[in-house]
Order: C-alpha cells, then structure tokens, then sequence
C-alpha cells in the first residue's frame, strides 16, 4: 500500500466523519457527542502529517499558492502597523493577531472560544491557543509563509547514470 493510497484513505475518513457528525446534528436537531468529531480532526491531522512528510504526496501547487497569499497577509499586516499613529504619546506598534480578529469581528473570537473549549479542551484555549493569537499578526503570518513556501518548494530531480563507461 503506497503513500497516496493511505493519504486518500485518511482524508476521506476525515471528511466521512465530518458529514456522519452533520447528518446526526441534523437528525437530532442538536450536537451529538464529539466523537465523530475527535475521529475526523484525528484523520485530518493523519492526513496532513502524510501529505508534509512525504515528497511524493505533497500538494506543491496549493502550498505555493497559500504561501502567496500568506505573504501578501504579512504585507497587510505589517502595513497596519507601521501605519498606526501614535495614541497619547505611546507610539504605534505591532497588534497581536488577537487583537485584529477582536476589533474586527468580536462575534468569530467568541465562537472560536466556546467551540475550542467545547470539543478539545479548555485547556486548548486559554494558554496553547492564545497564546498562538497574541503573537504579532506579522510574525504568525511570516512563519506560515516561510513553511508553505519551503513545503512547497519544487522537488529536486537527481539524475543517475549507472552504465557510463
């Protein structure tokens, strides 16, 4: 069993998860228990483990394209700081990425923290995610750039010639 066989038997686990969790929302008319849930985050990190680690099953095209529009995010961001006037002597500075989604839209903060809380952990929330959040926008938005650009930098062919005489 080849790599990209296993890669498209974990990324359809993943996604069958994810539809049998909506189907019995659906029929129940509430959430169900998060373990369909649990199983489909499971197979999706599986799945993007596999399509990192191995060359053969890497989307090099759309990690490219994210890498792109990643970098044009730090552009935005980083123009948004250094553009901030000063405010009662206290000179602009970089803001947190926390700090963009709060003033941008308070309503997705909320539900992201009643939906991380709700089916990992709360633990997930209040010190690993925020801490993520509370980075400059620049920084988080330069460091996916650098990683999807260098996973999915173009494969180096290495040609072998065995029987030169």
């Amino acid at each position: 069993m080849t790599s990209s066989v296993l890669l498209k038997i974990f990324a359809g686990l993943a996604a069958l998860g994810v539809i049998a969790y909506c189907c019995l929302w659906y029929a129940a008319g509430e959430p169900s228990n998060s373990w369909l849930l649990r199983l489909a985050l499971a197979a999706f990190l599986i799945t993007l483990v596999m399509s990192v680690v191995n060359p053969e099953t890497r989307p090099r095209l759309m990690l490219r394209f994210l890498a792109a529009l990643f970098a044009l995010f730090t552009l935005i961001a980083f123009a948004a700081d250094v553009s901030r006037p000063p405010v009662d002597g206290v000179p602009g500075g970089a803001i947190s990425l926390m700090q963009h989604l709060q003033t941008w839209s308070p309503a997705f903060v909320a539900s992201l923290q009643r939906s991380a809380t709700a089916t990992v952990d709360p633990f997930f929330w209040d010190p690993v995610l925020t801490s993520v959040l509370n980075l400059p926008g620049t920084v988080i938005f330069l460091l996916l750039t650098i990683a999807c650009g260098y996973l999915g930098r173009p494969r180096r062919r290495i040609r072998i010639f065995a029987n030169d005489y």
